[in-house]
């Protein structure tokens, strides 16, 4: 069964119980429900739900944990449904609550609000399914939320409050290194909110991956792509900047008798048999950290090299130097160097990558990941 026709079996059963899991107002709450997800419809936030359905069988037959969802706009549109002061669903104890995108503060307060005074008993999750490692909503979500769930999050919770050029640390690395005017900002955490944080899922358990790692390991030879990297460019300044530098660093190789799938954009199906005839796979930043391409390296048996990555904590714990992928200076100055070490030396990558994808294997199939979703629904 191919890649492709994976990914769309996946898919279609994915939103069929979503569907069949989805009301469409508050009020119809039902009374053998005790999970709320509120969500908004895109592949990004997604993600950070799939889990939920993956597990399903397990959270509901062995720990009663039985979900129902709605989409955030029926919270907040204009014609949103007026509860009254008896639509009261106590049997709720948990919601994760995921905003739309470039959603004011003002509403997801609103959304939060309502959400409070409907399920009395509920304690109620905020789901960050934003890239950028920032933690921006924290400020006006603190008062009403018990976890704030992120995909990703700093080692050191200080560096939260360092000042940076732009809203992101990855904006400030960039503006200075390429000298852009972006305005210097300052954030300031709510005090102890540390605490709150927790770390959730992100983009190799979905519908798009999952099928993957479930599968038995890639192969490894007949591999004729030396480095896969496909590089898209356009965006704000910072990152048009960093992107441009990333495909710069593999044009500067492109004449060193190196074969390189990067130019242009490629169908889904087209993308994934390139990623599984690459021995390597570079993927830059995109505007957080963590992107598709690094668990589709992964799932695909290809080599990652990425900017190192070691300020960040995820789950699983799959960005090891050296043991899951190879780290990059964030200058790109050791991209040259580290393509040809690899591609000389097989053995090395071939290890790497094969633990790379039985680390993501392990965490999916264990009981890890379910048991974490049922500590946070307590």
């Amino acid at each position: 069964m191919s890649v492709h026709f994976n990914f769309l079996r996946r898919k279609i059963a994915y939103r069929l119980r979503s569907w069949l899991k989805t009301i469409k107002s508050l009020k119809n709450t039902p009374k053998d429900a005790n999970v709320l997800l509120v969500t908004f419809r895109h592949e990004l936030p997604e993600t950070q739900l799939y889990a939920f359905h993956f597990y399903r069988h397990i959270l509901e037959k062995k720990h009663g944990i039985k979900f129902v969802q709605i989409f955030v706009d029926n919270l907040v549109l204009p014609n949103a449904d007026i509860l009254h002061g008896t639509d009261k669903f106590p049997n709720i104890k948990r919601i994760f609550f995921q905003p739309a995108f470039e959603m004011s503060s003002e509403l997801v307060v609103q959304a939060l609000k309502r959400l409070s005074n409907t399920y009395p008993n509920a304690k109620i999750a905020f789901m960050d399914w934003y890239a950028p490692l920032h933690i921006r909503p924290s400020v006006y979500v603190d008062p009403y939320i018990d976890i704030y769930i992120k995909k990703q999050t700093y080692v050191d919770f200080s560096q939260y409050s360092v000042p940076t050029l732009g809203d992101t640390n990855l904006s400030n690395f960039y503006a200075i290194r390429h000298n852009l005017p972006e305005a210097e900002q300052v954030f300031v955490p709510p005090i102890n909110f540390e605490k709150k944080i927790q770390l959730g899922n992100n983009f190799g358990l979905s519908p798009q991956m999952v099928d993957l790692f479930m599968s038995n390991p890639p192969k490894i030879d007949g591999r004729d792509i030396d480095v896969h990297a496909r590089i898209a460019v356009n965006g704000v300044p910072w990152y048009k900047a960093m992107r441009q530098e990333a495909k710069d660093a593999v044009e500067n190789i492109a004449n060193k008798s190196i074969t390189i799938a990067s130019e242009g954009r490629v169908k889904r199906r087209k993308f994934f048999v390139e990623m599984q005839r690459s021995k390597i796979c570079f993927s830059p930043f995109g505007y957080g950290e963590i992107c598709w391409r690094d668990y589709e390296a992964f799932a695909t048996g290809a080599l990652l090299l990425k900017p190192d990555m070691s300020h960040l904590r995820v789950l699983p714990d799959i960005f090891v130097p050296y043991e899951t992928y190879v780290p990059l200076k964030w200058d790109l100055s050791d991209f040259d160097e580290k393509v040809q070490h690899y591609l000389l030396d097989a053995v090395a990558r071939e290890k790497i990558a094969n633990q790379a994808f039985l680390a993501m294997q392990r965490w999916i199939k264990s009981d890890d990941c379910s048991k974490k979703i049922l500590d946070m629904c307590k």
